[in-house]
């Protein structure tokens, strides 16, 4: 295998990450903190290039309508019923499902429309579309759910902040030409620290609730399954386009895993430390699941 094909295997990537993290002592850094500089980064390198303007939502709304219904409705159903059991048995673990659940998409779903040479900007604009209703949704779903536990402003902040500063940045970035061979690496690498710093900053609590663990990994994989085969049908359903149907079952079972571990960490972690442990195994479930299937010859 060739130096480059190594860059852009997400899969040797994300190993070598979760392998890393587990070796490592716990280091002494703000790790989510710097999740969410990782997320800014990658969502600034998808904007890349990209300029999404009231004409292409308004051409593509049905998609970004579509993409609403997959990540609020489907994908959220589904994962507070998943997490439903915790309710009684361990409270703070059912916190970190429902912040999972109230998460807009992930925004590789755009690096999957690259890697899968599906069409970028439709991707984008699903995406966004997602965002801008996680702008009420994702406080009021954490605020109905939780209630005092969190407060719904302070997640609004972190959204809009996470929205805004790639924005702007992406403006003056885009003036450099950067091609999808060094694309392609950066996003690997920002995609493998996200799995590093999550785990090796929570590495205390996953040995220490070796059968949470368990526990929440096995209804993980039921609950990637689900969406994965629901959200492959649903998307043909709903009328997208052949070629977009893998990046609309992408969004279907990926929330933003990256952003919901950060704000377990930042909002919860003081009362509810466990509360991250689903978002966490979420994270590096799905991530595998995401390196496979972009991989994957169509």
């Amino acid at each position: 295998m060739s130096g480059r094909s190594v860059l852009n295997d997400l899969r040797i990537w994300i190993a070598g990450a979760i392998v890393i993290s587990l070796v490592l002592p716990v280091l002494d850094i703000p790790s989510s903190w710097l999740i969410i500089l990782v997320l800014i980064i990658q969502m600034t390198l998808s904007l890349h290039g990209l300029n999404v303007t009231v004409k292409d939502f308004l051409d593509n709304k049905h998609g970004a309508f579509v993409s609403v219904i997959l990540c609020f409705l489907v994908n959220t159903v589904i994962t507070l019923l998943i997490g439903l059991p915790f309710i009684e048995t361990n409270p703070a673990i059912w916190y970190g499902w429902v912040m999972l659940a109230s998460m807009p998409c992930a925004i590789s779903v755009v690096t999957a429309a690259i890697l899968k040479m599906a069409d970028v900007k439709n991707s984008l604009v699903a995406v966004s579309g997602t965002y801008v209703a996680g702008l009420v949704l994702t406080p009021v779903l954490t605020y109905v759910l939780i209630g005092d536990a969190v407060n719904p402003l302070e997640i609004l902040k972190y959204i809009l902040l996470f929205i805004i500063i790639p924005v702007l940045l992406s403006r003056p970035l885009s003036r450099i030409k950067m091609e999808r061979s060094t694309k392609v690496p950066i996003i690997n690498l920002m995609m493998a620290l996200m799995v590093f710093l999550s785990i090796n900053n929570n590495k205390e609590f996953i040995f220490s609730f070796p059968d949470i663990i368990a526990l929440v990994f096995l209804v993980s994989i039921i609950r990637l399954a689900i969406l994965h085969y629901s959200g492959k049908f649903l998307s043909k359903r709903l009328g997208i386009d052949e070629k977009n149907v893998v990046v609309y079952q992408i969004l279907t079972v990926w929330k933003n895993t990256g952003l919901s571990v950060s704000m377990c960490m930042v909002i919860l972690g003081t009362a509810f430390p466990e509360a991250v442990l689903p978002c966490v195994v979420c994270m590096c479930v799905e991530t595998v699941w995401f390196s496979i299937i972009t991989m994957a010859k169509d």
